[in-house]
């Protein structure tokens, strides 16, 4: 059966009716009649399909302590039985990943500060190496399609995939050194691919990204978005325009 939008967003108030305010998607995965993916399919995201039901956006929150901080990333922690990647911070946790960089500087530190290991660690708390991260990409096409997409393995990946990103230089790259063919090359890629992957990452970011963002957390180069569009200034003004 196929709901409409609005029964979709109807659920979504109703939730929001019981807490009093608007859901976490892990509140709404717990209470709930619809499955997350269904309404990332349809809406986009977490935080647009809030934006659809009539909810406010959470906005990024800075006047916290440190101890606060760190108490709610091992609640989300000992809830997933890991350490949290930063798109699972901004759905399940109560603050928004870029507050844990403005308290900590970096994602990692904020990890490191909360006594948890970053998705980059291989056994026994080392760095993992270039074949255990390539064994892992391997693994995940195995289960969920060849050639794994970014999202895909941020979503089912032992590591995250801006490991990937940073150790190889681009997503593309490491997906050949597993031995997989790109789906999309880079002269291939739409506008539209690269605009949506830019509001993926101000919706991670809980901002709106800049050109080192891009270099650390994005799928595709920093270089790629000057060539589509000129510059990258021009690739901000194309995907943030009208927001």
């Amino acid at each position: 059966m196929r709901y409409s939008d609005g029964e979709l967003l109807d659920d979504v108030r109703e939730v929001g009716d019981e807490l009093g305010r608007a859901p976490t998607l892990q509140e709404y995965r717990d209470r709930g009649a619809h499955s997350a993916t269904t309404l990332y399919d349809r809406f986009g995201s977490w935080q647009a399909t809030l934006a659809e039901a009539g909810f406010e956006p959470r906005e990024p929150t800075t006047s916290v302590s440190t101890e606060e901080l760190r108490a709610d990333l091992t609640r989300v922690a000992e809830q997933l039985g890991r350490a949290p990647t930063a798109s699972e911070m901004n759905d399940k946790g109560e603050y928004w990943v870029s507050t844990y960089r403005g308290a900590f500087g970096t994602w990692a530190a904020a990890l490191e500060a909360a006594g948890l290991e970053s998705a980059a660690s291989g056994s026994r708390g080392r760095p993992a190496t270039d074949d255990e991260l390539l064994a892992e990409l391997k693994r995940v096409a195995d289960e969920h399609g060849a050639p794994p997409s970014y999202q895909t393995m941020e979503d089912h990946g032992q590591y995250g995939a801006r490991t990937y990103v940073r150790r190889f230089g681009s997503w593309n790259e490491a997906v050949e050194a597993a031995g997989f063919e790109p789906a999309e090359q880079d002269s291939k890629l739409s506008e539209e691919t690269l605009i949506a992957e830019l509001h993926r990452l101000a919706d991670e970011l809980g901002e709106q990204p800049v050109s080192t963002d891009v270099v650390e957390y994005g799928e595709h180069s920093l270089a790629t978005y000057q060539r589509h569009f000129g510059s990258w200034s021009a690739a901000v003004d194309a995907a943030f325009e009208e927001d």
